[in-house]
């Protein structure tokens, strides 16, 4: 925190600063709040004596906790304590809070101190009493205008404005900061002309507080002038000829800016590249089109140099991984041409690997030779192996731990084993599974997995012992595909249902399955914008080993809608089925489908929505819906609020599929956000409640619930 925005409002922070004498007394007769545990450093200070002890109290903070600024103010009382003469450490806390204030939107906020250092004869080690009287004046709101933008609507460009509101759940006004209303002004300005509005001006912003109203209004205006473009470009024909029809397409038309020229270059860079030619000089020029000031011509010069091929190819700083693993990833052998898009691929999948912190290919002249290459690949290995203990609590499962035990580059050759213990209140798991990162070179991932595991559910007790082969590739951007097949001997389970012999639960699962997965959310942990979908197929089938015959389908979607600021909503939509070709008599109680629990309908514990027999018991069925909406809030630091609604059925037969007979939740939870993921209690209340139902479902679990 030090020095981080002292030195910008030191001129303007007016007031006094009170500095040695009668500090002790004050403390006493002020009413300031309750002393902070005390500071002492861990070390003498220059003077060669121990560190004092420095006592820190606040006066008339009633926006802002005592705890809040005690910390942003330590570093200097640490300093103090070392050296208790120096009272620039106590100045320029008082600064930082003054600073704190104003970002928090007490823009006339200001921090006085009394402080006096020991006596030079007074007994060592000595206390030093420093107290910050705060004078925090109105909290300010903030209501700004823009004007002028007519190429791009106001709620693209308020985007760019780090502003905050206020209230528990930030659903207040925007606190006024008057450094971010002023940053917003220059991010316009590089906005515009990063797309071609060259001429773009921004006026203001024009500020008017009004402390009386503690509000405050500011203006901004946008002369945005004519967008520029690109209306032409020559290319050398050094670089032409070369190119011929692999010459990329020149971007006529587009918005002229930096970003465009860059790109340009870059791209024909990357194919003089692909073509052999290590280090080509490209170089750009542009000018206004005569009689055409708004229209720009681009002009391409330089070369592309020697072209090149490879002599030889090394590797380097690789203390476990096998000099074949590194190679493998890159498509280039000495005495090949020279292929720079070659190397790029490579350098993308050895970092893919996880292996590596850092990897570089060097490119050298052999016997000062620009037309003979060697390659050395030069890797900073990461740690390979990995322990991990794991311990929470979910309301259903209760208690539940793990142990991992992990090494991703077995024997260094890249590929990686882990072997999965897992236990709770409601069963137990084992699993080893072995992963080949890159199959083949191609960019799939193979995993092959055997496990075993017991896990009472409401109505069943289910046991396996199986294992699966899967192959996944990305796609596109984001998208990934996988396929496989999974065995599962389920021959000892148990069934709780009443009868619990018309409930087939001990058979056979040989399957193959297909998943596709579109994820383009912001975040993979905390999401704040974007979408996700997913589909599978599964083809459960005597074919492949089954005892039964029957496809399951499932379809998930999330998408995260911005509101404004850390606001927003998501919506999820979930559609499970299944057709048996034997009966829904064949169908195992472990393959049906079930509906309510902590991520899924929220008013009912877990998997009690939907069809029961006679004991009350559930049986699932042939195909569920899920529907949910939750407004997820910031409130303070890491805690989170969670309003929502769920919706969702169980349905005993697929050719009835609907959304007949939903049942409903209505609540709210609180998210503690940790590097670990969100810890959560989520209270769902069911407005239309059959007999058995509960009223209220309180869900204790880590991970958002979609």
């Amino acid at each position: 925190m030090r020095g981080s925005l002292a030195g910008a409002l030191r001129a303007a922070s007016g007031g006094t600063r009170r500095g040695a004498g009668g500090a002790a007394v004050l403390l006493l007769l002020t009413g300031c709040s309750v002393f902070e545990p005390s500071i002492r450093a861990d070390r003498a200070g220059p003077s060669g004596k121990a560190p004092v002890e420095v006592v820190v109290a606040f006066k008339g903070n009633e926006g802002l906790g005592s705890t809040e600024l005690r910390r942003r103010i330590e570093d200097y009382m640490f300093d103090l304590s070392r050296d208790p003469t120096r009272e620039s450490a106590v100045y320029d806390a008082a600064l930082e809070l003054e600073d704190l204030y104003r970002t928090e939107g007490y823009a006339v906020a200001k921090v006085e101190y009394e402080y006096s250092p020991p006596a030079e004869d007074s007994a060592w080690p000595a206390t030093v009493h420093v107290l910050f009287a705060v004078t925090e004046g109105p909290r300010i709101m903030v209501d700004l205008t823009l004007s002028g933008n007519a190429a791009f609507p106001t709620q693209q460009l308020l985007a760019l404005w780090a502003r905050r509101r206020a209230g528990a759940f930030a659903l207040g006004g925007v606190i006024f900061v008057e450094a971010q209303v002023r940053a917003l002004a220059e991010e316009l300005r590089t906005f515009y002309r990063a797309r071609g509005f060259l001429d773009a001006a921004v006026v203001g912003p024009q500020i008017d507080v009004d402390l009386a109203r503690s509000s405050a209004t500011a203006s901004i205006e946008i002369q945005e002038g004519v967008e520029h473009t690109i209306g032409g470009v020559e290319i050398a024909e050094a670089i032409r000829s070369v190119l011929g029809a692999d010459l990329p397409g020149p971007p006529v038309g587009k918005a002229y800016s930096r970003d465009a020229l860059f790109g340009y270059r870059t791209a024909l860079r990357n194919a003089l590249r692909k073509k052999g030619y290590p280090k080509p000089r490209i170089d750009l020029d542009a000018a206004p089109i005569d009689g055409s000031p708004h229209s720009w011509r681009v002009e391409v010069t330089g070369e592309p140099g020697a072209r090149a091929t490879i002599a030889a190819v090394d590797v380097a700083g690789n203390d476990k991984t096998m000099d074949a693993v590194i190679l493998g990833k890159l498509d280039v052998e000495p005495g090949e041409s020279y292929d720079g898009t070659k190397i790029d691929s490579a350098l993308l999948k050895l970092y893919r690997l996880g292996l590596f912190r850092k990897v570089e290919i060097h490119e050298n002249p052999v016997d000062d030779d620009p037309s003979r290459l060697g390659l050395v690949i030069q890797v900073e290995e990461n740690e390979s192996r990995a322990i991990e203990f794991l311990a929470g609590y979910g309301s259903y499962e209760q208690l539940r731990g793990g142990l991992r035990l992990e090494d991703n580059n077995v024997f260094g050759t890249g590929r990686g084993v882990a072997l999965d213990n897992r236990v709770s209140m409601k069963g137990y798991s084992t699993g080893l599974t072995v992963t080949d990162p890159d199959l083949f070179t191609t960019g799939a991932t193979l995993t092959v997995s055997g496990e075993y595991f017991r896990r009472e559910e409401p109505s069943f007790t289910d046991v396996a012992v199986g294992g699966t082969v899967a192959v996944a590739r990305p796609l596109f951007d984001r998208v990934t595909a996988r396929v496989g097949y999974t065995y599962l001997d389920r021959t000892d389970a148990e069934a709780f249902t009443a009868p619990a012999q018309a409930q087939l639960v001990d058979f056979v699962e040989g399957k193959v399955f297909f998943e596709l997965r579109n994820d383009q959310r912001d975040n993979l942990m905390f999401p704040k914008s974007g979408h996700a979908e997913f589909v599978s197929y599964e083809r459960i089938a005597p074919e492949f080993g089954a005892s039964v015959d029957l496809d399951r389908v499932v379809y998930r979607m999330v998408a995260h809608v911005p509101l404004f600021d850390d606001v927003h909503v998501v919506l999820r939509t979930e559609q499970s089925a299944l057709w048996p070709h034997q009966g829904s008599a064949a169908v195992p109680l472990q393959l049906r489908w079930f509906n309510g629990g902590e991520s899924s309908v929220r008013s009912y514990r877990e998997s009690q929505l939907g069809p029961k027999d006679v004991d009350g018991e559930p049986v699932g069925g042939e195909y569920s819906n899920v529907l949910s909406a939750e407004l997820r809030l910031p409130l303070w630091r890491t805690l989170e609020l969670g309003l929502f609604a769920d919706a969702g059925n169980v349905g005993t037969s697929v050719q009835d599929f609907s959304l007949d007979n939903l049942g409903y939740a209505i609540g709210a939870g609180l998210r503690l956000l940790l590097p670990i993921g969100p810890v959560r209690v989520d209270a769902g209340w069911n407005p239309d409640q059959r007999p058995g139902d509960d009223e209220w479902v309180v869900h204790f679990s880590v991970g958002y619930p979609f």
